[in-house]
């Protein structure tokens, strides 16, 4: 059982060196002219244990992405869903998410592309974590009457991801410069007014 556990441990261990070294290399170099060679030999692991672990290098960003998406609604959840409305979660949240693609634009237009091409491949299981981090803060709203309630959560978290999408595409066209986060929340108030509660 001992044995089990240290090689569970020192696999989990090389999983997240390939991640953060990955993540790295892509953020100093940029995504494109990183290599799956150059990731393993910075990691000081065998190509074939990357493969063994990642099928591409869009899989080592998307899973890091994924892992850092978490890690950030953790630390911003308590104080989203302490504020007085919808609006507001929603605000604190694009917030946070504007600020970290503004950080990392090439990153992320990757990792985006890798998400839509996941939710066509797959449409009946392609929500990521920051849906349902979206879904949460909707469904709060419709308990506390401030947004309707005669929508299905998914199906408002499905047009709110849509109109993200657009903004996010007109961003990258635009140069991916300052400015994201009034952009999103030009967005999040168009889908308000639909979404506002018929009481």
């Amino acid at each position: 059982m001992e044995q089990q556990n240290r090689r569970e441990r020192k696999k989990e261990a090389t999983r997240q060196k390939l991640l953060e070294v990955s993540f790295r290399l892509f953020a100093e170099q940029g995504y494109d002219q990183t290599t799956v060679d150059q990731i393993t030999e910075k990691a000081d692991i065998g190509k074939g244990t990357f493969y063994n672990y990642f099928p591409s290098k869009e899989a080592v960003l998307h899973e890091f992405m994924e892992n850092l998406s978490i890690e950030r609604g953790k630390k911003i959840w308590g104080e989203v869903m302490a504020l007085q409305d919808t609006r507001q979660r929603l605000a604190k949240t694009y917030q946070s998410l504007a600020a970290w693609f503004e950080e990392y634009p090439e990153l992320i237009r990757v990792y985006q592309l890798e998400r839509v091409n996941t939710k066509l491949n797959d449409p009946l299981n392609y929500r990521m974590h920051f849906e349902k981090f979206i879904a949460e803060i909707l469904k709060m709203g419709q308990e506390m009457g401030d947004i309707r309630d005669d929508i299905d959560v998914m199906e408002m978290v499905d047009h709110l991801m849509g109109i993200t999408m657009m903004i996010m595409c007109s961003w990258f066209e635009a140069g991916a410069g300052p400015g994201l986060f009034r952009l999103y929340m030009r967005g999040v108030d168009f889908f308000l007014v639909g979404a506002l509660s018929a009481d």
